[in-house]
């Protein structure tokens, strides 16, 4: 996947509040070269995402690739599409996400998301399942926005793809609660829940393209301690995790998916970020 040379952009169309703010100037510069440079992207053996794209620290086992809501990122990519995991015409978001935790359970494929510590009964502490109905909506009325950042993180979108993505994001209107699909994820066979701990800390969103390499958030928490953190995307982890469930049109059907998983992920970034979050592309 190529990449832009700038040294960072940020997210100008955010509606959400998290970004740097003043107790963390300090260390903004260095924190993002550091982190652009790749220096806390440690291996992972794994290719599928799995783990979540939240900065904080808390993450069960080892390391694994990273994309929002873990596996829900493939949910998602197939509900943008081809709906292979729509098993009928009335099946809930729920429905859906139990179809895909199962697939991947049957194919001895990694499972994952996450929780956090304090968190209430009525949300599941993972903001990509808690504002899946915001994420959808800035997809069908940003289209463009997400378009055009991902062309300036070398991701070009074709016309086609573009207007499926945000024709069924904008056709959704049912979503099912937080909390119930990580009750999903919980009973699952195979599956690791992580509980993570502390607040949200992120000042920037790392899109990895390294491939086989995940960022270390204990090894950058032992570096600049809990006031900064970065939220981590694993793009080079998208193709493999998009043709895992691409089986009805071959290379187009993943080329699709891995687009629709770029605009999932640039758009829980808008929806929880603010304007000046940051957006660095680590190689």
């Amino acid at each position: 996947m190529h990449t832009a040379a700038k040294p960072f952009v940020v997210l100008s169309h955010a509606v959400g509040t998290i970004q740097p703010d003043d107790s963390q100037q300090e260390r903004l510069e260095e924190f993002t070269n550091r982190i652009t440079s790749g220096e806390f992207h440690k291996q992972t053996d794994a290719r599928i995402v799995c783990d979540c794209v939240d900065g904080r620290c808390g993450a069960a086992g080892a390391l694994m690739p990273n994309a929002a809501g873990g596996s829900e990122s493939i949910t998602v990519a197939d509900d943008l599409t081809t709906k292979s995991f729509q098993l009928g015409p009335d099946d809930s978001t729920l429905d859906q996400y139990k179809a895909t935790l199962a697939f991947l359970n049957r194919n001895d494929e990694p499972i994952g998301g996450h929780t956090c510590e304090g968190i209430g009964n009525d949300a599941s502490g993972c903001a990509a399942n808690d504002k899946l109905p915001a994420v959808y909506s800035f997809m069908a009325q940003h289209g463009d926005v997400l378009r055009d950042l991902a062309e300036q993180l070398g991701v070009k979108i074709n016309e086609q793809t573009h207007l499926l993505i945000t024709s069924n994001a904008s056709a959704r209107d049912e979503f099912s609660n937080g909390p119930d699909l990580l009750d999903a994820l919980r009973s699952q066979s195979g599956s690791r829940v992580s509980t993570l701990k502390g607040s949200h800390r992120e000042v920037l969103v790392a899109v990895n393209t390294k491939f086989g390499t995940t960022l270390d958030r204990d090894a950058v928490a032992d570096e600049f301690g809990d006031n900064y953190q970065a939220f981590n995307v694993d793009v080079w982890a998208f193709p493999e995790s998009a043709k895992l469930c691409s089986y009805f049109g071959g290379d187009h059907e993943a080329d699709q998916k891995v687009a629709a998983m770029v605009y999932y992920n640039l758009a829980v970034a808008h929806v929880i970020g603010g304007k000046n979050l940051r957006v660095v592309v680590v190689k």
